[in-house]
C-alpha cells in the first residue's frame, strides 16, 4: 500500500507551481491493528458474541501478524497455496457487504479494503491505510468477496 507526499516546488515563473508526488511503501512496517470502524451489525458482524467466532485463533493470528511486515504478510499463503492475504476491490464485494459498506458511509476508502485469509474459509476484512489496519468484518465462510472456483 502506498501513500503519497505531495512537495509543491516553486518553478522560476512567478505563481506558478508545480506539484511532484513520491510514492512511499508502508510495506517495511508492521501492521497496527485499529478497531474504531468494527461494524456491528448485518451479516459480517465482528461481534465476538457470534457462535462461530473463534477468539482465540483471532488473537492468536493477530498477535502473529504484528511480528511480521505487510511485505511478509502479503507472500504468506495458506491451505497449501489456495489462498493469501490480498487487497480487494469494492465491484468484487458481495451484495450484502457493498450494503453494509455504503451504510457505514465508508466510500473513501474503496480502494483500501484488505482481506486476511484466516484459513480456508474464515476472512477477516478491513481498511489498509498504511501500516493501519482497520478490522470491519469477520466473514467466517468467504461471503464478503466470494471468489469462483478455476476450471469448474
Amino acid at each position: 500500500m502506498a501513500k503519497k507526499n505531495k512537495e509543491v516546488k516553486q518553478s522560476k515563473t512567478k505563481h506558478k507551481k508545480t506539484a511532484v508526488t513520491t510514492d512511499v511503501s508502508s510495506d517495511r512496517e508492521r501492521p497496527v491493528w485499529l478497531f474504531t470502524n468494527l461494524d456491528r451489525a448485518g451479516k459480517f458482524a465482528f461481534d465476538t458474541n457470534r457462535v462461530d467466532f473463534d477468539h482465540q485463533d483471532f488473537i492468536e493470528k493477530m498477535i502473529n501478524y504484528s511480528n511480521m511486515t505487510w511485505e511478509e504478510i502479503k507472500r504468506q499463503t495458506h491451505d497449501q497455496g489456495k489462498s493469501k492475504h490480498h487487497m480487494i476491490s469494492y465491484d468484487s464485494l458481495s451484495k450484502d457487504a457493498r450494503d453494509r459498506f455504503d451504510a457505514k458511509r465508508l466510500s473513501d476508502y474503496e480502494d483500501s479494503l484488505f482481506s486476511f485469509a484466516f484459513n480456508n474459509l474464515t476472512r477477516i476484512i478491513g481498511i489498509r491505510k498504511s501500516e493501519k489496519f482497520e478490522v470491519l468484518w469477520y466473514d467466517p465462510k468467504h461471503e464478503v468477496c466470494p471468489s469462483t472456483l478455476k476450471h469448474t
